[in-house]
Order: C-alpha cells, then sequence, then structure tokens
C-alpha cells in the first residue's frame, strides 16, 4: 500500500500489507477494494484475503447469492448462515465455492453415473478439510485429486476427490452433509477427516443428550433457541464444568462407525483421518512457536478457555489410540504424522488449522493409503 497513490485511479484495488487494519483512507465509492495480510493471521480462523469493500457480498464475489432462499435470507458477509440440516458458512473470500459453501466448483451430479474407471473421493470434516489457509489448488483435497490422478493415469482410471469440508461441522454434520449431497453419488471413499470439532464442542454440549444419546452438536444451536424462547443475554460460551472424556469419546466412536456404516451400504471405503493440531508438534518451527506464544498469552487472561484448549489437546493426543482401540476403523494418524516433522517445517498457522506445506503432507498421506488400498504403485 502506498499512501495517496494505491486508492486513486483503480476500479479494484488489492492492497498488501503487514497489518489488519490501515485508518484513514477514505476508497471512492466506485471502487471494490481487497486486503492481503502478508504476516501473522489472526485469531479469527479466517485466511489472509478480505473484502473491505463493498462492505456486503454480492454476485461478483458470491456467485450462488440469490441461489436458494437460505442465501438470499444470509448476512452477506463471512460466516455462518442458517439452513434446516444445520448451519452453513460461507466463505468465499477465500475462493469459489458453490451454492451450500463447499469448495467444489463444478456440477458433481453427473458423477452419479460415472464410468467404472472413474474412481470418486468425497472429503468430509470441518474448517481444517475446508483448509481455510489454502487457496483452492492448494487445499489437501485438490493435492489428493492431483497426487492420485498422475498414478492412476499410467492404468487407464480417472479420479475426481470433492471437498465437502464445512467450517465448523461435527461427524453428525458430515453424515448430514452425505445424505444430502453425496449418497446418491455412492462414492468409492469417503474421508472423514476430523476429531477436533466433536472434542471442542463434546466438552461443552449437554451431558444427557452426550452421555445418554452420543449427541454432539455446534455449541450455537443452543443460543439460537435461548434467543428465540428465553430473555437476556445467551449463556455463557465456556462453562465451568466439562464433560468426562470417556463420553466423549464414546459418542465420537458411535457417531464415525455410524457413518462408516452408512459408507459401507453404499458400497464406499470410509477412512477417519484423525486430524493433527499444533499442540502435537514436538519440535516446532520458529513461527510456530511464535502463535503457541502468542495462544499461551491469549488463554493465559482466560482460566475457563485455557482449562478447555488444554482438554481439547489432551484428547486429540488420545484420539488416535482409542480409535485404534477398537478395531474396525481404517485410519490415518496425523497427530503422529505431524509430531514427527522437523522443527524446519512450518505445518500450522494456528493452533488447529494447517498451512499449504501442512495440507501438502496430508495429501501425501492420503495418497500413499489410497494407492496401497488399491495395489497402484
Amino acid at each position: 500500500y502506498v499512501p495517496g497513490e494505491s486508492e486513486a485511479g483503480h476500479n479494484t484495488v488489492v492492497y498488501i500489507t503487514s497489518r489488519q487494519v490501515i485508518e484513514g483512507i477514505e476508497w471512492p465509492k466506485s471502487q471494490r477494494v481487497y486486503r492481503y495480510q502478508v504476516n501473522r493471521l489472526d485469531l479469527s480462523g479466517r485466511g489472509p484475503f478480505r473484502q473491505v469493500q463493498p462492505a456486503e457480498f454480492d454476485e461478483t464475489e458470491h456467485l450462488h447469492l440469490d441461489r436458494h432462499v437460505f442465501n438470499r435470507l444470509g448476512p452477506k458477509k463471512w460466516g455462518f448462515e442458517n439452513f434446516p440440516y444445520g448451519c452453513l458458512y460461507m466463505d468465499p473470500e477465500s475462493g469459489p465455492i458453490d451454492p451450500f459453501g463447499f469448495r467444489i466448483q463444478e456440477d458433481y451430479r453427473p458423477l452419479a453415473s460415472r464410468d467404472n474407471d472413474h474412481l470418486l473421493v468425497a472429503v468430509f470434516g470441518g474448517s481444517a478439510a475446508f483448509s481455510v489457509y489454502c487457496q483452492i489448488n492448494e487445499m489437501f483435497p485438490a493435492r489428493l485429486e492431483q497426487k492420485l490422478s498422475l498414478a492412476l493415469e499410467r492404468v487407464g482410471k480417472k479420479i475426481t476427490v470433492l471437498n465437502f469440508g464445512m467450517h465448523d461441522n461435527v461427524v453428525m454434520q458430515e453424515m448430514m452433509t452425505y445424505l444430502l449431497f453425496v449418497q446418491q453419488l455412492r462414492p468409492d471413499v469417503v474421508i472423514s477427516h476430523s476429531g477436533h470439532n466433536d472434542i471442542w464442542y463434546g466438552l461443552r454440549n449437554d451431558p444427557y443428550l452426550v452421555t445418554q444419546h452420543n449427541i454432539i452438536y455446534q455449541q450455537h444451536a443452543e443460543y439460537w433457541s435461548y434467543l428465540l424462547h428465553k430473555e437476556g443475554d445467551v449463556p455463557e460460551e465456556i462453562p465451568v464444568e466439562f464433560n468426562l472424556k470417556h463420553n466423549i469419546l464414546t459418542a465420537m466412536m458411535v457417531r464415525h462407525r455410524q457413518f462408516h456404516e452408512l459408507v459401507e451400504a453404499g458400497n464406499g471405503r470410509f477412512i477417519w483421518g484423525v486430524q493433527p493440531l499444533l499442540f502435537d508438534r514436538k519440535t516446532p518451527h520458529i513461527r510456530e512457536i511464535e502463535y503457541l506464544d502468542d495462544l499461551t498469552k491469549f488463554l493465559k487472561a482466560d482460566p475457563r478457555r485455557r482449562k478447555m484448549y488444554n482438554r481439547v489437546a489432551s484428547l486429540i493426543a488420545e484420539l488416535p489410540s482409542e480409535v485404534d482401540k477398537h478395531g474396525d476403523f481404517e485410519f490415518i494418524d496425523f497427530p503422529s504424522v505431524f509430531a514427527d516433522a522437523g522443527p524446519e517445517q512450518e505445518l500450522m498457522w494456528d493452533h488447529v488449522h494447517a498451512n499449504p506445506e501442512g495440507d501438502e503432507i496430508i495429501a501425501d498421506c492420503y495418497t500413499e493409503h489410497l494407492l496401497g488400498l488399491w495395489e497402484i504403485d
């Protein structure tokens, strides 16, 4: 950004800065303005590319803004949007998205009648599967498709990998997405790249629902009910007491097994990728150490939040052995993969989201696993 120069004489401006906000700029109302922040990303879980002006999305940014009623009624800004089967998350600043917020550019429905030599992989999960810090060609589902294509074309096969990752999704939402959009495609492989969100919400969810019915849900569902039927402020985000870890793990196993059975009923293969956290890194990169230091300072002022982060890190660390103990899951232990990476590799840009280099490693692991499964060198 060059003061007095960058804002003048252009229809569209993308300014590159190391700060989140540059104060005191009056952009002409006719301009479209974007910011790209080149240094440390903030704690919001958003990528470095932001729309500054206009303040709301229009069809230039979000091609499907008027496609259906929930988009039309939605916030027209990045974030959550109401939907009958759980929230959607609209993030067109990250690149092309479909009418439901998924990072999918083509109409995938014809894949239901694909040829036998055309394999289909569907990826599910939360924002880590969405790959918030990666451009669309850098996200691990895209890199997975590229890597598999190179091997499969030698044996006369094609591959498509679709990314149905959605911010904040727990496995319950992954299954709803599968039933609504994917089951009729009968994918050859379904990947659930998950773990964090079910633990994050499982700690705080209603104990009766978690322990008696294995239901883990997005916490803001409670806030909607409170706003609709109560008066005053919504309840505190983080309770004093958390659910017991064995109840959370039991609920996760039950729901992942249910997802597994749904996929197998369609003759597909189910793979659980236990997602990594920054806390898993044994020898973090220098910038990952800086982020951990920033996070420590942030949590120091909030004992409840610090306690919750510590519980999440502990449960994710235990999750791979817990999955293995049950014996019937085909899974990849990404916490161990990321733990073994050296300090020269910067893999995470916050406590839960990988950067493009981290997504490349994730894609490599899934590629190796699938090619071994299909017995292709």
